[in-house]
């Protein structure tokens, strides 16, 4: 037998194992975020290729790679399994009635493989919504809106990247997810917003209320309700669209005394940071006398995916940043120093009655350490007996929705959940 496919039998075994991973040394957990990313993803892929390999091993009396086999395509069996079994309350938040309106494009399988491209989605770059509060730099945003012949259900989306507060842009990585939703009539404001440290978070805050304001003046044009304006946001951006859901009369996020109705009919985050106060990001290495060569590294990677400008937080620290310092720098100190910006800039402490309709979506083993608080949030929405749904997904990452979203079956799952969601509120 070729020896290329024992190698991607027993590789393929291994990767399988690496979802179900969940150290609790954060060294480890930081090296295994981006394999437990790729192996979630692929798992159809490493399912089949396990398959393939007990199949030939045992027609070959190979035991060894049968084995192989077996066991890969059992751990991708169990992780499809559970990933399937990761479904909300969303009979609880929106009763049976409603669930039963759902439209039949939205009742495919959470599971199911691919569906077949929507249709020619009408697509605009750089429409400008906005400006600046501070400067004249226009604020720009892609335009996805349905495939001709497609009803429009007059449910706008803005989406709000995420990249925390300083990096990233629109069209990153979520072309997939915005034809899936054009796909089913609504239509798409994917924004780019001033990142730090140009801007602290109440102006990005206040720029995502300029969207709203300007997809509600525009909405005939572009076949909306302006009642029907929702918010979509990942990580940092998720966190920028709850506090903006949260805070439609809040004079400190204001983008102009006569900024109109800034209110939304739902809100969707994904892995938002929701609590600064009591459950702030977790992300920095403990430090040793000697760390190791994994220790490093890792420290590295950290370093990497929350300082991406380093140069600008050195000139405000003083010293190479870990997440602490970046943190302070981003809300202009620390929370013992400003507890009241802090409890500010958190969704949680914005909870209320007037809160829309919103869905969480969330990884069980986040990086960032995000899931308690996520949980916490849920909580404090329904005690405020706000429509609230919160899917967790085991085995699953921060940023879970954005690599091979295609195929990846977690974020097809989150994907399914959100157009349910949305179909509700249409």
């Amino acid at each position: 037998m070729n020896a290329f496919v024992k190698m991607q039998v027993y590789l393929s075994a291994l990767l399988s194992i690496v979802p179900f991973l969940k150290p609790k040394q954060r060294t480890a957990a930081t090296l295994l975020w981006l394999p437990k990313l790729m192996a979630g993803a692929l798992s159809p892929i490493l399912g089949i290729v396990g398959g393939i390999g007990a199949v030939l091993g045992l027609a070959r009396r190979d035991w060894k790679l049968a084995g192989a086999g077996v066991v890969g395509a059992g751990l991708v069996a169990r992780y499809l399994g559970d990933i399937a079994a990761a479904e909300g309350s969303f009979e609880a938040a929106f009763g049976a009635d409603g669930l039963a309106r759902r439209p039949d494009s939205v009742l495919s399988r959470r599971w199911s493989l691919p569906a077949g491209a929507p249709g020619e989605i009408l697509y605009r770059r750089d429409v400008v919504y906005g400006q600046m509060p501070t400067s004249d730099k226009a604020l720009l945003a892609d335009l996805w809106q349905p495939p001709a012949g497609t009803p429009h259900t007059g449910l706008g989306v803005i989406y709000v990247h995420g990249g925390a507060w300083r990096v990233g842009d629109k069209d990153m990585g979520t072309r997939t997810f915005f034809r899936r939703l054009a796909g089913q009539g609504h239509v798409i404001l994917d924004i780019s917003y001033t990142l730090w440290p140009e801007a602290g978070i109440p102006v990005m805050v206040s720029e995502v209320k300029q969207a709203i304001r300007w997809l509600k003046r525009n909405a005939l044009a572009h076949g909306v309700d302006p009642e029907r304006v929702v918010l979509i946001g990942g990580s940092a951006g998720a966190h920028l669209a709850l506090l903006a859901a949260y805070t439609p009369e809040h004079p400190a996020f204001k983008p102009s005394p006569d900024a109109g109705d800034t209110s939304v009919r739902g809100v969707v985050a994904f892995y938002p940071p929701v609590d600064f106060v009591t459950a702030p990001i977790q992300g920095g290495l403990a430090a040793t006398s000697s760390p190791g060569l994994l220790d490093r590294a890792a420290g590295a990677m950290m370093r990497s995916l929350v300082s991406l400008q380093t140069e600008d937080v050195e000139a405000k620290v003083g010293r190479e940043e870990d997440l602490d310092d970046f943190m302070a720098a981003l809300l202009g100190g620390s929370a013992e120093e400003i507890p009241e910006t802090y409890r500010l800039l958190s969704p949680i402490y914005h909870v209320g009655e007037h809160c829309p309709p919103t869905l969480l979506l969330q990884g069980s083993d986040d990086l960032f350490g995000l899931t308690p608080s996520v949980r916490r949030l849920y909580q404090a929405l329904q005690g405020t007996q706000t429509p609230a749904i919160l899917v967790e997904f085991p085995h699953s990452e921060h940023g879970f929705d954005l690599v091979l979203p295609q195929i990846s079956p977690v974020a097809r799952a989150a994907t399914q959940d959100v157009m349910l969601f949305l179909a509700w509120l249409v």
